[in-house]
């Protein structure tokens, strides 16, 4: 090791600093939102638990969620750092791991090896680091540790100012989902994932069923809020939306349709069903992640007066996981 350098799990009196140091890409305003809602969030969770739990990025900490930080000191100032969040279906998302501008490219190494270290102690499958738009990643770096890259994601917004005032009945019914549908609900989106453009190299690879407990678990959950979509008396898709902690957004968690029926122009209609919640629910925002390459759901989206906010770039390692 490096001489000198020490690894810590983040206390809360280091968080300020090692956030400072996490977010040093971004503009002075956008570091400056980005680190007092982590700071909100981390009081937020302390006061709930006695385990230091942490957010990612705008996600909100929460007992199931298990979150962490990790930073290296020198000489007691911070030199690098790690953020991660172990989510249900045995994923754990990372920030990219960083560290300060005159430290060693040795420390970055350590860094990246004590994210796979973390990761097989918590028994996960996948890595996923997501790495800003503002930032640049080493690739060389990434592939020398087993990561690749799957997608660029998209993150869009549509304000209540375009939500419908009265949605007027369409071709398609939503059918609420209710707890004894379970099975169903599986089923129906393993269907939809057939030829998806959502994060197509990642299919298949976690099971349906812990996806959707991944959904349910990671914010409070509302059955109301998730849909089978019907149309002339049969089950095509689902429309799945999550109440976020904070209330004025609800978030477009996932639609997917059944491969037969697309290219029907399904998606104007359903999208434009969830802004009518949104402005039932009084929501400012209603929020959606989307694969760039997935051109017609952004199309869609661009129509209905989203826009991109925030651009990530996806890389994944999978790893052994033990059932």
């Amino acid at each position: 090791m490096s001489k000198g350098l020490q690894w810590h799990e983040t206390t809360a009196d280091k968080l300020p600093e090692l956030l400072e140091l996490l977010f040093r890409h971004l503009e002075s305003e956008e570091r400056k939102a980005r680190v007092t809602q982590l700071l909100a969030n981390y009081e937020h969770a302390a006061a709930l638990s006695s385990s230091v739990r942490f957010p990612v990025n705008d996600c909100p900490a929460n007992d199931v969620n298990m979150n962490s930080f990790f930073h290296w000191t020198r000489e007691n100032e911070i030199v690098g750092g790690l953020l991660t969040m172990l989510r249900p279906d045995g994923t754990v998302l990372a920030l990219l791991p960083v560290i300060a501008p005159q430290e060693p490219f040795q420390t970055l190494r350590l860094t990246f090896g004590k994210l796979l270290d973390y990761s097989v102690s918590v028994n996960a499958r996948l890595i996923m680091i997501l790495v800003d738009s503002q930032q640049s990643s080493d690739l060389s770096l990434m592939e020398e540790f087993g990561f690749q890259k799957v997608s660029e994601l998209m993150n869009m917004s549509a304000e209540q100012s375009v939500f419908p005032e009265i949605m007027t009945p369409g071709r398609l019914r939503f059918r609420p989902y209710t707890d004894d549908c379970w099975n169903e609900m599986v089923a129906l989106v393993e269907r939809t994932y057939e030829k998806t453009l959502d994060f197509p190299r990642l299919s298949g690879l976690v099971p349906t069923s812990e996806i959707l407990r991944g959904y349910r678990e990671s914010h409070p959950f509302e059955p109301s809020l998730w849909f089978f979509i019907e149309f002339q008396r049969q089950t095509i898709g689902a429309l799945l939306l999550t109440q976020l902690e904070r209330a004025e957004h609800l978030e477009l968690t996932y639609v997917g349709l059944l491969p037969e029926f697309r290219g029907r122009h399904f998606a104007h209609e359903i999208v434009r069903y969830a802004q009518s919640i949104a402005r039932k629910r009084q929501c400012q925002f209603l929020l959606v992640s989307v694969d760039s390459g997935n051109t017609p759901a952004l199309a869609t989206y661009v129509r209905l007066r989203f826009h991109v906010y925030d651009r990530k770039e996806i890389f994944v390692r999978f790893l052994p996981h033990e059932k």
